[in-house]
């Protein structure tokens, strides 16, 4: 039922999850032929030579390349006969608009809000994922009923707004976070030490944003006023990382809604 094009970690993480809930998985086909030969063996499925042989095999086609291989590979794709298969792609920012000229197959993108750091991602948090949903595939959302994942449907105009969502949930986040750790370092503290001081601040606060609102969640000296502290803070920063600082900390002023001259004005004395 569904091959699909791309052996990295978003396409061999959906492909397991597929078949661990009983969608028949046909194979995979990537450029790549020893990577996707060792994940094929692997499921125990079929490793397509071409995307031809792919196409003749399964109805539901999932192409999970990077995001400026997608026209390429659908300029593939539409060249062979595709009338009545159901194709679609996992970006989070593009739409299905990327098919043009498939006018005889039902297209679509799916992509799945989670964090892929390997192809091991674990069942169980997939099992937590939403998926978006954007384009006209009814097949794919029976496939969707079978999964059982939450998922909801979105225009493909607000594509680039959903993903830029994700991105400063997700990716963002490392910066900041990094910054934390590398601070605590420098302290002398390390490792198990670190996660068992911060995990439970990081946890703590996103607890508050969901139960209280972002506004209501915000502690510190932004919050306090406390212009002296924040000072201390810019100086002992090094150029690359205090832009961080500054940048956050106006926007937690945002966040807060509220004016404070001697807080904006020493920001822009260090910027």
């Amino acid at each position: 039922m569904v091959g699909i094009i791309g052996s990295g970690k978003v396409g061999i993480s959906m492909g397991r999850y597929l078949k661990k809930n009983g969608i028949k998985l046909d194979g995979f086909y990537d450029i790549h032929s020893e990577r996707s030969t060792f994940h094929s063996i692997k499921l125990g499925v079929k490793r397509f030579s071409s995307i031809k042989e792919l196409l003749i095999s399964s109805k539901v086609i999932m192409i999970a390349v990077p995001d400026d291989e997608i026209i390429r590979v659908w300029e593939e794709v539409k060249g062979e006969e595709i009338e009545g298969k159901t194709i679609f792609h996992t970006s989070g920012s593009l739409s299905s608009e990327v098919f043009s000229g498939g006018e005889k197959t039902f297209t679509a993108s799916l992509h799945p809000m989670m964090t892929f750091s390997g192809e091991e991602t674990d069942i169980c948090e997939m099992e937590r994922m939403t998926l978006a949903l954007e384009g006209d595939a009814p097949l794919l959302e029976e496939v969707l009923t079978t999964l059982g994942n939450n998922y909801f449907k979105i225009s493909k105009e607000d594509k680039v707004r959903y993903h830029l969502g994700g991105v400063y949930t997700s990716n963002l986040l490392i910066p900041m976070i990094t910054r934390g750790i590398e601070n605590l370092k420098l302290c002398g503290l390390e490792g198990e030490q670190i996660k068992k001081i911060l995990l439970p601040l990081m946890e703590k606060t996103i607890e508050n944003i969901y139960e209280k609102g972002s506004r209501k969640a915000v502690t510190g000296p932004v919050e306090r006023g406390d212009v002296k502290t924040i000072k201390k803070h810019l100086k002992c920063q090094e150029d690359y990382e205090r832009g961080l600082y500054i940048e956050g900390s106006k926007e937690l002023l945002r966040i807060l809604g509220r004016e404070d001259k001697k807080i904006e004005g020493l920001l822009e004395e260090y910027r």
